[in-house]
């Protein structure tokens, strides 16, 4: 975790350019939920899960900054026995073994990210960018394992309240990040500290 705080760290400061006391890194918790595209019969279906965001954002003016995120979205699952059902795209499929199903995804991106000063320890900000984003889907049963890997580019965007004191600030937000057509929505929490 460190090695990845100290590359986004890097990457911040040699692509903003600006005073260094100007630059932020964070951590948020996550909660998210992956849209899994699956509609649960008799399975059973968990789209929640938790993770994590690292980040580093440097200030271009008063009114935006630019922020890289390295994110881990947790995971999905579906797990049956023979006999219970579940639907994808209007179509019905049965487990005819015990399964578990699983999907994860990770994500690097980059966000322009303008924000409001509502005064001077609050800020509404929102949050517009690209992430490439790596996801796994894998199957487990009784009899046989399989995985499959995938990736893409799609867009990210969000907002959230900032409160700050000195130099470090908590923030709450709400984001959704586009997986291929599919969506991973997460509320944020997490702290930041500015240098």
């Amino acid at each position: 975790m460190k090695k990845i705080l100290s590359i986004l760290s890097i990457l911040a400061l040699t692509t903003f350019g600006a005073k260094a006391e100007s630059f932020y890194v964070g951590i948020d918790y996550l909660h998210n939920s992956i849209d899994t595209g699956v509609t649960n019969i008799s399975s059973n279906l968990d789209e929640d899960d938790t993770g994590f965001s690292l980040y580093a954002g440097g200030e271009v003016n008063q009114n935006l900054d630019i922020e890289v995120s390295y994110n881990d979205f947790g995971e999905a699952s579906l797990s049956g026995v023979s006999g219970n059902q579940f639907s994808i795209d209007g179509t019905t499929y049965q487990f005819n073994a015990t399964a578990t199903l699983t999907s994860s995804a990770t994500s690097y991106g980059i966000a322009a990210k303008p924000k409001l000063n509502v005064n001077d320890n609050v800020q509404l900000y929102g949050k517009i960018g690209l992430h490439r984003w790596d996801s796994e889907f894998a199957v487990s049963s009784t009899t046989a394992t399989a995985s499959l890997n995938d990736s893409g580019t799609d867009i990210f965007y969000g907002a959230g309240i900032a409160v700050g004191f000195n130099n470090l600030t908590g923030r709450v937000g709400y984001s959704i990040y586009d997986l291929d057509g599919e969506d991973v929505t997460s509320i944020n929490a997490g702290l930041s500290y500015k240098f």
